[in-house]
């Protein structure tokens, strides 16, 4: 598993600041679990990213996407939130 740092900001954050968001599993992140839990492996899922409070909410609310697509959300609406 990676360690709590936001995925969108980069700051490490402790418990109670911010959380880990699962995404839609596809298939592709069905057959990684698989092959993992075949292989007696663990790791960070595939469709999982940490998200400090300020980037959490939003993150959130893309979970039913597969982490593709919720990452290139997020990265417009907080590229463009900068500007």
């Amino acid at each position: 598993m990676k360690p709590p740092i936001c995925v969108i900001c980069g700051k490490r954050f402790s418990p109670g600041t911010g959380d880990i968001i699962y995404f839609k599993e596809t298939e592709e992140v069905k057959e990684w679990n698989k092959k993992m839990e075949r292989e007696g492996k663990v790791g960070h899922p595939i469709n999982a990213e940490w998200f400090c409070n300020e980037h959490l909410e939003q993150a959130s609310k893309l979970r039913e996407l597969p982490i593709q697509e919720a990452m290139e959300k997020l990265k417009l609406i907080y590229s463009l939130k900068e500007n």
